[in-house]
């Protein structure tokens, strides 16, 4: 999601950081983070203690902004090109790890 903001922006703006919307990355980051948050929390439903759940979900949080720090070479050598084969991969990632959970968890 985070990557996908940071797609929006590079093309809203031509590439232009001083003309980039001011709330745009900032609303990217937090929808990120509680969209990796709430992945978490429902992806860790067998386990029964709110607290390791919970603590599932801050480490999906971690784990979604090193992926979204990752996105900063694919940028910066690609551009707009270079992000959106990088989101395509997190996309198949993200793809496979939910059907790998679901399968295991018996979904």
């Amino acid at each position: 999601m985070i990557t996908a903001g940071l797609i929006v922006l590079r093309t809203a703006t031509g590439g232009r950081p001083a003309d980039a919307p001011v709330l745009l990355l900032p609303a990217t980051l937090f929808f990120g983070i509680v969209t990796a948050a709430s992945c978490g929390w429902l992806l860790a439903q067998r386990i029964g203690d709110d607290f390791r759940r919970g603590l599932t979900a801050a480490l999906g949080v971690f784990g979604a902004l090193l992926l979204a720090i990752l996105a900063v070479p694919a940028d910066i050598l690609g551009r707009v090109a270079g992000l959106a084969v990088y989101l395509t991969a997190l996309a198949a990632a993200a793809v496979a790890t939910v059907r790998k959970a679901r399968r295991s968890a018996g979904i």
